[in-house]
């Protein structure tokens, strides 16, 4: 199937197998390294990207109502990655959620496992493609990071994944 030209599916279909790929480092980098689940995942990333927040902050930016990151956050508690604090600059009465020491510690392994092997990749590409790559993933993250709503999975804000970015 040849793409028309112009035809936006030759980018669309470099982004599915680049995804595909990502998706298998982050499933072998995690089974090393923890046994959280995808949710639980997105909390610590979210948390350690962005530091601490409440429990409505949390949900929203996760896109999830505040039962389901409530619920997430317990289990993170329980397996003594999370706690509940209060920033003694704000209102007392405002609980947020920050990772504790081990949990810091686990976001650190996880990222460390995921250089370890994309340098590998890197490695293996020559200098010139590496500068390619830095500015084609400079594009993907504008363009994700601004592209309008799109359906269930886009944010009124205009992100596309807003846990991540």
């Amino acid at each position: 199937m040849t793409a028309a030209p112009g035809s936006h599916e030759p980018a669309t279909e470099a982004l599915l197998a680049l995804s595909r790929t990502m998706t298998a480092v982050l499933a072998r980098t995690l089974g090393r390294v923890a046994t959280v689940s995808v949710p639980q995942l997105r909390v610590l990333v979210l948390l350690d990207t962005r530091g601490p927040m409440n429990l409505k902050a949390l949900a929203e930016n996760l896109g999830v109502n505040a039962s389901n990151a409530s619920r997430t956050c317990e289990q993170l508690v329980a397996a003594g990655l999370l706690e509940r604090s209060r920033l003694p600059q704000q209102d007392r009465r405002r609980v947020v959620m920050r990772l504790t020491t081990a949990g810091a510690d686990l976001a650190a392994s996880l990222r460390d496992s995921q250089r370890t092997v994309l340098r590998a990749v890197a490695d293996r590409m020559s200098a010139t493609d590496r500068e390619l790559l830095v500015h084609v993933a400079d594009a993907v993250l504008e363009a994700t990071a601004t592209a309008p709503e799109v359906g269930p999975l886009g944010r009124p804000d205009g992100r596309l994944i807003p846990w991540l970015l």
